[in-house]
């Protein structure tokens, strides 16, 4: 490798173990990224002087200060959006992912189309860059590739290009668009050391599995379960109709309801009853198990599945509705009482909290990283 690429490849070195390990010492970096201590002096040097890194003084209690590295905090800027049926939310963070300013949009019914939801993430970019902008990141749910929302029912969404509207109305071009739970597998990314599995449970169902250094979607929550059950996404007997949050209301209301009808008006119709439901569930979960634990089992049915194809070591549960660890245990239980421990192996079942807006920022930064190097 000619010596000005092996120089800007280990100056990136450098930065990538910052970025995702910082503040570190020297000795610290020189054994993370496997540089001399010689090279990495170099390497430290120019960092600074072209502002991107930048240096703390430690006192010892003997000894000689040493010197801590970080991220200097304003060599860049990245946003990170989440885009959900009620709302467009955004934060822009500086380089060492601190929130800097953040910006909403409400979505009403008459928005809930290609247009509405354009004009709400133009809107919230426009707002939040500034002249540091590396890149943006956006999270949605539905499916999602190649830059645009293929589909998304309960935004009522289909084929919306919007890595193309952000370019042609913003000039932007650093874009990432990901799966709103892939976003959360990308934040837990930082703290999990093997491959994972990330569930999202509320009134929708998603599913990430995290290997390799990336996350791979899983649309669980239509997956087809039974044959009976009018899913709103037009098939019969799709997971969220059986085991979402909507099997679980009306195992409390005690009375069947549209499925369609909830999705498309959860906020204005039913929300209150979700939120009685959950508020109960964190403060007295026996007063409401009862209604949990069909939903739950056939959802075990497919988590088990998975489980036993992908080989996760843990299997995070995140989301508005898994509000205790007791919903976890249930979950658990029944994927162990269903499946042979030879075929699922060993699991470690937890429930966490994460991010969307920070973990595609940071899916955002890990991809156009090297273009700060330019």
């Amino acid at each position: 490798m000619p010596a000005p690429a092996l120089r800007r490849e280990n100056k990136l070195r450098v930065l990538r173990c910052l970025f995702e390990r910082g503040p570190l010492s020297r000795a610290q970096l020189s054994d993370l990224t496997g540089l001399s201590t010689s090279t990495l002096s170099y390497i430290v040097r120019e960092l600074l002087n072209e502002g991107f890194i930048e240096v703390t003084e430690i006192e010892p209690n003997k000894g000689r200060p040493s010197q801590i590295l970080s991220i200097a905090r304003s060599r860049w800027s990245v946003i990170g959006v989440k885009v959900g049926r009620e709302e467009v939310r955004g934060v822009l963070f500086d380089a060492a992912m601190q929130p800097l300013e953040k910006k909403s949009v409400r979505i009403f019914s008459h928005m809930r189309n290609n247009e509405g939801y354009a004009s709400a993430i133009l809107r919230i970019v426009d707002e939040l860059r500034d002249e540091r902008l590396l890149g943006v990141g956006i999270c949605s749910s539905g499916i999602v590739s190649h830059g645009e929302i293929i589909v998304s029912h309960l935004m009522n969404v289909r084929e919306l290009k919007v890595e193309d509207r952000l370019a042609e109305s913003l000039d932007i071009g650093n874009v990432v668009l990901m799966n709103d739970v892939d976003a959360l597998a990308y934040f837990l990314s930082s703290h999990e050391k093997d491959d994972f599995l990330t569930v999202s449970y509320g009134t929708g169902i998603g599913a990430s599995f995290w290997s390799n250094g990336h996350a791979k979607h899983f649309e669980i929550g239509h997956a087809i379960v039974t044959n009976e059950g009018r899913c709103y996404c037009g098939q019969t007997g799709c997971l969220e109709y059986h085991s979402s949050e909507y099997a679980v209301l009306k195992s409390y209301l005690g009375k069947d309801i549209d499925f369609e009808d909830f999705a498309m008006n959860e906020e204005e119709k039913y929300r209150p009853i979700v939120e009685e439901i959950r508020a109960k569930a964190r403060s007295n979960f026996e007063s409401v198990r009862v209604h949990y634990l069909g939903p739950f089992r056939r959802l075990s049915f497919v988590l088990g599945n998975l489980i036993m194809v992908l080989k996760p070591r843990s299997v995070v549960f995140l989301g508005e509705g898994i509000v205790n660890e007791e919903m976890v245990r249930i979950l658990e239980r029944f994927v162990t009482e269903k499946f042979n421990s030879e075929f699922i192996g060993s699991v470690d079942f937890r429930l966490s909290h994460a991010s969307w807006e920070e973990g595609v920022a940071l899916a955002t930064v890990r991809r156009f990283l090297p273009k700060v190097l330019l």
